[in-house]
């Protein structure tokens, strides 16, 4: 999972865990029960797609690995041996044929690997009998034949987990974009007690909140979509300000990223906000205003989602 969707999880449970708590409140809002079945489930989805898609991406990958340290020790140790013979026999062919370094066979391709290995072993079979002198046995040549066949059975199956992990990450896809859909239908409804049930609502937009911690110098993304399909809105016009300030109090620098208008996507970022309270305002013709307050905090790379509603 990327960092985002690692946060965007976290939040999820944390939220569902935060309603399960307050049934009370949501039990009366229309259709809350279907949603928060469906995030439910796909919360449980993600869970397991996550830990296949890290095994696919692991296990094979450090059995692959040890197969092929074990595949270069035993072709390194026969192909020394080998060189010596060819050099005290001037046989330059054969030289030209098993002379590798360590760092050779460790550079070279898995396929090209298996080559290189597979003309130590074959000409080691021809020299065999010449070979005993230098500490060649025909049980080591036959251990090197089983190294080689070992880790070419390991190539294909390294692709397919490859293929395996890219199922798993689209999979995940999909599923976060079940859980931001049916997210932004609960936010829909859970405006209905925003005035009702005061400390519930401000309670759950912190909960609601998404922390990416791999974000770098980012401190914010505010995520603008349409209250009635989910998806980005475009052009709507943001105006961030610290809580305890007013947008004319406000330094040059500080204006350049106080307002600023969504894209396609409907996502601005915003790098470098001090640790506090801002107030976001979304204004855009056709749609309600919105005004949410949202913590920073150093470190945490947080991810607001504003609902535009007709």
């Amino acid at each position: 999972m990327t960092g985002y969707q690692e946060g965007y999880e976290k939040m999820s449970v944390a939220s569902v865990a935060f309603l399960l708590a307050h049934g009370g409140i949501t039990a009366g809002l229309p259709g809350f029960s279907g949603y928060f079945t469906v995030i439910q489930s796909t919360n449980d989805l993600i869970q397991v797609t996550h830990a296949q898609q890290m095994a696919d991406k692991s296990g094979d990958t450090v059995n692959k690995g040890l197969l092929k340290s074990t595949l270069i020790t035993v072709s390194i140790d026969i192909g020394r041996r080998m060189v010596a013979f060819a050099t005290n026999m001037n046989n330059s062919a054969l030289l030209a044929l098993v002379n590798y370094t360590v760092s050779d066979l460790k550079r070279a391709s898995d396929t090209k690997l298996v080559g290189i290995c597979q003309v130590i072993h074959d000409n080691a079979t021809t020299y065999v009998a010449d070979l005993t002198f230098y500490g060649v046995s025909a049980a080591a040549i036959t251990a090197l034949q089983t190294g080689i066949s070992d880790f070419n059975n390991a190539i294909p199956t390294g692709r397919i987990d490859k293929t395996d992990s890219g199922a798993a990450t689209y999979l995940l896809r999909t599923l976060f974009k079940v859980l931001v859909t049916n997210w932004a239908k609960i936010d829909i409804l859970v405006e209905m007690v925003r005035g009702s049930e005061a400390a519930f609502y401000a309670e759950y937009k912190h909960v609601r909140t998404v922390i990416d911690t791999g974000a770098g110098s980012l401190s914010l993304k505010i995520q603008a979509k349409d209250g009635v399909t989910g998806e980005g809105a475009a052009n709507v016009a943001l105006t961030i300000v610290a809580a305890n300030s007013e947008l004319k109090g406000l330094t040059p620098a500080e204006r350049k990223w106080a307002v600023k208008k969504t894209a396609k996507g409907g996502g601005v970022r915003y790098k470098g906000l001090a640790d506090g309270d801002y107030v976001v305002t979304a204004t855009k013709p056709g749609f309600k205003d919105v005004c949410v307050t949202i913590s920073v905090v150093k470190g945490e790379y947080r991810v607001l989602e504003i609902l535009m509603e007709k």
